[in-house]
């Protein structure tokens, strides 16, 4: 199922992937940054076994470049890849404009996979101090 544009995933969210090559995740369960988060892990599915609804008042909203091991993409207003990459606790209409703006990058900024600590030393602009000059 994962060829999908929308995927529910973990029985308590969704993936959908936008036109722009860019996938929005919407999260509303346990673990996640929303009215659930601390109910049982496996809530949500007992809910779904059982003929209940699941729901929240509140999500998770991230976003990634479609197609990578979660790249994320900064969406402006909400997370700045590669510091917050999700934004909780977000309301209805939140979440419509995490994803409408999500929907409207072009160049969309990808987090490097590298972390920072493991960069080609020295980096653009950076200074090698010798600490055994006198």
């Amino acid at each position: 199922m994962s060829d999908k544009d929308i995927r529910i995933c973990d029985n308590k969210g969704f993936h959908m992937d936008l036109p722009n090559g860019v996938t929005v995740s919407v999260q509303l369960g346990p673990g996640n940054y929303c009215d659930n988060n601390h109910a049982a892990w496996d809530a949500a599915k007992k809910a779904m076994d059982s003929d209940e609804n699941w729901g929240s008042d509140t999500a998770e909203c991230a976003a990634y470049v479609t197609g990578s091991n979660l790249a994320w993409v900064a969406v402006p207003g909400y997370t700045d890849a590669g510091g917050d990459d999700v934004c909780g606790y977000m309301n209805v209409s939140q979440v419509l404009d995490f994803i409408n703006r999500a929907s409207q990058l072009k160049d969309f900024v990808k987090e490097d996979p590298v972390p920072s600590d493991q960069h080609p030393f020295p980096l653009p602009g950076q200074q090698e101090f010798d600490f055994n000059e006198n």
